[in-house]
């Protein structure tokens, strides 16, 4: 019999061994069988074999945890993957209906020479001037039905520019948000070209789909323009 400062509960305590030998916790046993944490342990702790099942139990849980975690994460792969077909088919049948729109075709030369091709999950356009920003913007919100207020912009500024007075400069020429903004980055020098009195601009686009086809958009106007 199992020494204790509580009542011995006979039902209890055969229930706490059963419970142990399933892998359960003193503190899981002990709101289960309505006895302290500290019963629990004395009635446990000699129980032949008990930390071995214990341990063996955690180690299928977490094995059982890591397969489903597998299944999950090929479920979302695959539909993911199916996503990315789907898109790619509609993204052809839209550039066959675009292609002879002017700002369509200007949107992607744009790109093509300004645009960012590193990243695969965001769309971003470098410039000083605020004139292919607003064309881009144009491009993405009409195109690629991105929302405006989706839109960030952050600016590359040389030491000797104030950055309030450029931010303020690229939100009234772009009609972005100041709000949308992320912090500037600063250059060591200082701006040898008069043209960057304001910076250089990026407008940030996040999406790996609207990349994508993008992406395969230009794929299919170089192949035009050869």
């Amino acid at each position: 019999m199992p020494h204790s400062n509580q009542p011995y509960k006979k039902d209890a305590y055969e229930q706490a061994v059963a419970l142990r030998r399933r892998g359960l916790s003193y503190r899981e046993i002990s709101k289960i069988c309505g006895v302290s944490v500290s019963t629990a342990s004395k009635w446990l702790a000699s129980l032949p074999g008990a930390d071995l099942i214990v341990a063996e139990n955690r180690r299928k849980a977490a094995k059982e945890n890591t397969s489903r975690l597998l299944l999950i994460n090929k479920a979302r792969n695959t539909e993911r993957k199916k996503q990315y077909q789907e898109a790619e088919r509609v993204a052809k049948i839209e550039y066959e209906n675009y292609r002879t729109n002017p700002l369509f075709m200007a949107g992607l030369a744009l790109y093509v020479a300004e645009g960012d091709n590193t990243h695969s999950r965001l769309l971003r356009l470098a410039n000083s001037r605020p004139e292919l920003h607003r064309l881009f913007i144009r491009f993405v919100t009409q195109f690629l039905s991105v929302e405006k207020h989706t839109i960030h912009f952050w600016l590359l500024l040389y030491p000797d520019l104030e950055e309030v007075k450029c931010m303020k400069y690229w939100s009234k020429k772009t009609g972005i948000s100041v709000a949308q903004f992320y912090k500037s980055q600063v250059i060591e020098g200082r701006s040898k070209k008069r043209t960057l009195h304001f910076g250089v601009g990026n407008t940030i686009i996040g999406s790996t789909l609207l990349k994508k086809k993008l992406d395969l958009w230009i794929s299919l106007a170089l192949k035009e323009w050869k």
